[in-house]
């Protein structure tokens, strides 16, 4: 696994740390998010779109935890040819 932010190893990552609800977008449902602690310099927006419920929950100035899960990604696994013999 590896994060989403290519600049950060996984070990300069603060997984429990708090994030900044920095802006709302009503009409995309997209919330920018400004990271604290260890992750001040980082900023990530995400689409809620599929969960307005949650989106409405949220205001801007709140800190809330986000899921571990949003910050990881599957390695990408090297190219591979299939070859068949004649």
């Amino acid at each position: 696994m590896k994060l989403c932010f290519p600049s950060v190893t996984i070990e300069d990552f603060d997984f429990e740390a708090d994030w900044l609800v920095k802006a709302l977008d009503s009409e995309t449902h997209r919330v920018l998010f400004e990271g604290q602690g260890k992750n001040a310099d980082l900023e990530m927006t995400i689409d809620y779109q599929a969960n307005p419920k949650d989106f409405e929950e949220l205001a801007v100035g709140e800190l809330v935890q986000l899921p571990k899960e949003l910050f990881l990604e599957a390695e990408e696994e090297p190219f591979q040819p299939i070859c068949e013999p004649f």
